[in-house]
């Protein structure tokens, strides 16, 4: 059997587990420290912040932990949240072949202010949930496709209705009162999701650091 022949029958193998196997998902006791910045990293101060971090039901508009950033523009808090084992499917070197991996999975949301300006000369405020996902893998690298979603409030309260999806990609574009807006405002700046064999004392820990975009500009 040649090296492309054993590479096949690897990935059809992991191909086969990961579709027998049933993600696994367990509530564990989540430290964390997060930080809001700027874009040069300087710390933004007193800003309320709801993070909603592996919870079921996150598009309930009481979900999650309510916080506000301090003076250097950190929070520190502990909530149980809920970790899964799923598949997630990485390249194989540089090859255009995908094969499957087991990681920690940890869903995240937060509810930001989203200033934007107005035709009549003022501002708008809008309170917008972020999504994005974390995974870990084996190693204990991380990985995340930043911010992928952005809802809004629908008449019941919860965050069902869809704003735009790939807000951090470059073709992000999205209507908000008639004005077509081009980037969805946060970023994420840091991310690390330890399991406490990493070390982290007996909890699951997760770095968690967002970055408040500039306020877009009429043109």
């Amino acid at each position: 059997m040649n090296g492309c022949a054993r590479l096949a029958v690897v990935i059809l193998a992991a191909i086969s587990s990961a579709f027998a196997g049933a993600a696994a998902a367990e509530t564990v006791t989540l430290d964390v420290a997060f930080k809001l910045t700027d874009p040069d990293y300087r710390p933004l101060a007193g800003v309320p912040v709801r993070l909603v971090l592996g919870v079921a039901d996150w598009q309930a508009p009481d979900a999650g932990i309510r916080i506000v950033t301090g003076d250097d523009g950190t929070a520190h808090f502990t909530a149980p949240a809920i970790i899964d084992r799923r598949w997630h499917w990485t390249n194989a070197g540089f090859t255009p072949l995908a094969i499957p991996s087991r990681v920690d999975h940890l869903a995240i949301a937060a509810e930001l202010e989203r200033v934007l300006p107005r035709r009549d000369g003022g501002d708008a405020t809008y309170h917008w949930l972020y999504t994005a996902d974390v995974v870990r893998f084996r190693d204990g690298d991380c990985s995340t496709e930043d911010i992928d979603a952005i809802y809004q409030a629908a008449p019941d309260g919860r965050f069902t209705k869809l704003v735009g999806t790939g807000a951090t990609g470059p073709d992000f574009q999205m209507m908000v009162d008639g004005l077509v807006l081009t980037g969805g405002g946060y970023k994420l700046s840091d991310f690390m999701l330890s399991r406490p064999e990493d070390g982290t004392g007996g909890h699951w820990h997760l770095k968690l650091g967002l970055m408040r975009l500039p306020k877009p500009v009429l043109r």
